[in-house]
């Protein structure tokens, strides 16, 4: 009996082991930490699993990277195009309201977003440094109704590009971002950069791309210190005297001075860009900062530099922001791991680990990953100094007929004051409408 209790003992004490044992995952296998991964989905665009190209490779390294630091977080990275088919997947998964926690979000369409809903605040989010590196303006695009709803990615600072061939052969002397040229020697600068080659090629001043719809001169429309809307977006203002004196100004460029290509105010900005660059017959463009690789790989013979001041005094940029969103969701530790990825990809550490990763300057102090040369870091510094719109959800109809409006200015068929006055009640009804 004795010999028997003590076989039936040992018996239970294994049991007992092989049973603690079983809540044990072997090496290699899953672990309570791996189940307990939050598990997180990016919609990016252009993004294709297993792709080559360049946006791919950058993402899929990113989220890698980011994976590793955080190992407690798994991210799913769902490719939509940059097409009409991606904006409906993207809507789709928006209004499904799961399985999507991060995406990247257009100006027109983050108040809507925010105003429905669906979007999380970053600002419970942000950290001390966070407030401190990111710019002043950075956040202007990303505001509605007081809060932030996105984390800035980086901005399309616009600046003025330079054939410094011409320049030289013109005698007109660069300006420095430390010492830019006021408005009156950018206008005496173009009429000098104005002339007929000896060959017979006439050579215009200056030339962006103008024809409605277009931002790239945008920065001038803000020089005087005005505005198309007041800060707060509620209310629309170019009609008063800082912004009709802007319009004018850039009226008087093609309409007085006659530095500009007789096309000014109707072409596209490939074409615009081809003048620049091909054909030579211009030696100042206006432009945002995709035109500087093909550029820089060319060997084109081009200086980066900023814009020209106005009445403020200051000078002033302008351009489209890259903006991520995070989607705001009843699992708290998804929503904040969401928050940590949309922050890293916007960051400065993103950028030193992701080779090519800044395809235009970020927002952030610490992110100077772009300046890689000197034409990038006058970029750059621009950032600084940019003037933004707050994000108005207007319709395709209005933002068209204000496009043409502006294209109306430029080609004379209407003053700056008389256009402006026209669609100001038009352009208020419907931001009245969607103050409501």
């Amino acid at each position: 009996m004795k010999r028997s209790y003590i076989v039936v003992a040992l018996l239970v004490v294994l049991a007992m082991l092989v049973s603690a044992c079983a809540g044990v995952a072997p090496t290699g296998g899953a672990s309570e930490g791996a189940a307990a991964k939050t598990r997180i989905v990016f919609y990016q665009r252009g993004y294709v699993e297993g792709g080559t190209d360049a946006g791919s490779v950058n993402t899929a390294k990113a989220v890698e990277i980011f994976e590793q630091n955080n190992p407690d977080i798994d991210v799913e990275i769902v490719g939509i195009p940059w097409t009409a088919e991606g904006d409906t997947k993207l809507e789709t998964a928006l209004a499904g309201g799961t399985d999507i926690n991060v995406f990247r979000v257009t100006s027109p369409n983050l108040p809507r977003y925010a105003k429905q809903g669906i979007l999380s605040e970053i600002t419970p989010y942000l950290t001390d440094e966070d407030r401190a590196d990111f710019y002043e303006s950075a956040f202007q695009v990303a505001t509605v109704d007081g809060k932030v709803w996105a984390w800035p990615l980086w901005v399309t600072a616009i600046s003025l590009f330079a054939n410094t061939d011409i320049l030289a052969e013109r005698g007109v002397e660069l300006p420095t971002i430390d010492d830019p040229w006021t408005w009156d020697e950018f206008v005496e600068a173009t009429k000098q950069l104005t002339y007929t080659r000896d060959d017979g090629t006439q050579v215009y001043g200056f030339t962006s791309s103008s024809r409605w719809g277009a931002i790239e001169y945008y920065p001038l429309m803000y020089i005087d210190g005005g505005r198309i809307l007041s800060p707060d977006g509620k209310q629309f203002v170019q009609n008063q005297p800082e912004g009709v004196s802007a319009l004018e100004k850039i009226a008087s460029l093609p309409l007085e001075h006659k530095v500009t290509p007789p096309d000014f105010g109707t072409v596209d900005q490939a074409t615009v860009r081809s003048q620049f660059k091909e054909l030579q017959s211009v030696a100042l463009m206006m432009s945002t900062p995709g035109a500087l690789p093909d550029l820089e790989n060319s060997g084109f013979p081009v200086a980066v530099l900023p814009p020209p001041t106005g009445d403020m005094g200051k000078l002033v940029t302008n351009g489209a922001f890259g903006l991520f969103a995070v989607v705001d969701v009843e699992d708290e530790a998804k929503e904040a791991a969401a928050h940590k990825l949309a922050s890293y990809l916007t960051g400065s550490q993103v950028a030193q680990d992701v080779e090519g990763w800044q395809l235009a300057p970020g927002l952030r102090r610490s992110n100077t990953s772009y300046a890689t040369t000197l034409n990038r870091e006058i970029i750059a510094r621009l950032v600084e100094y940019g003037v933004y719109e707050a994000p108005v959800a207007t319709s395709a109809e209005l933002g068209a007929q204000y496009g043409a409006t502006l294209q109306a200015i430029i080609l004379g068929q209407q003053s700056a004051q008389e256009a402006m006055d026209a669609i100001a009640p038009v352009y208020q009804a419907e931001l009245d409408a969607l103050n409501e």
